[in-house]
């Protein structure tokens, strides 16, 4: 499988993603530094160290199965205003755009809870919306990575979408009623 990482930062879910046998054909990142290092493990990617509005992705319809990215996550973030599709840094409409572009088989879409508080809950209804129009079926949660064995408690909205059928979030593999709960003796 092939797909498009956008928003990829130093590129750690298409390293994540290549474990699992998809390889990324392009990145976009706006970030030079996290640029660097993505092209520094991924010399076979096209990179586009450019704002994700710049570039036209039709080039890659029918060539990508998926897209996946993780919009910046400071106009739903608990820790700032929550302005949503009010603030500028909203890349939401974005990743869509590219999906409308790509059309792909499947998305990956990550960022944080504070998409589904009450203030923010009503633009986190519209995107499912969106994404059901492009004909998605959509499956969500909140995601903690503690649970999946990575050494830290971050939580994450992860949105899967796909045409042909619901994907399944994965069950914990760490913690309470896992094969690896931890007793302390």
């Amino acid at each position: 499988m092939l797909s498009v990482d956008l928003f990829s930062g130093a590129g750690g879910l298409s390293l994540g993603l290549r474990r699992a046998g998809i390889q990324a054909v392009a990145c976009v990142e706006l970030s030079r530094d996290a640029m660097e290092t993505y092209a520094s493990h991924s010399t076979d990617t096209a990179h586009y160290n450019t704002d994700v509005r710049e570039i036209s992705f039709e080039r890659y319809r029918g060539a990508v199965d998926l897209v996946v990215g993780g919009p910046p996550c400071q106009p739903f973030s608990i820790g700032g205003l929550r302005q949503a599709d009010r603030d500028a840094r909203d890349m939401i409409p974005q990743f869509i755009r590219a999906l409308d572009e790509i059309r792909p088989q499947a998305f990956i879409m990550e960022n944080v809870p504070g998409l589904l508080l009450k203030r923010t809950r009503p633009y986190f209804d519209s995107v499912l919306r969106r994404l059901m129009e492009h004909g998605y079926r959509l499956n969500w949660a909140v995601l903690n990575a503690a649970d999946y064995g990575v050494p830290q408690k971050r939580r994450r909205l992860i949105i899967l979408g796909c045409r042909d059928r619901q994907l399944l979030l994965p069950r914990a593999t760490h913690g309470a009623g896992t094969p690896l709960t931890h007793t302390r003796a």
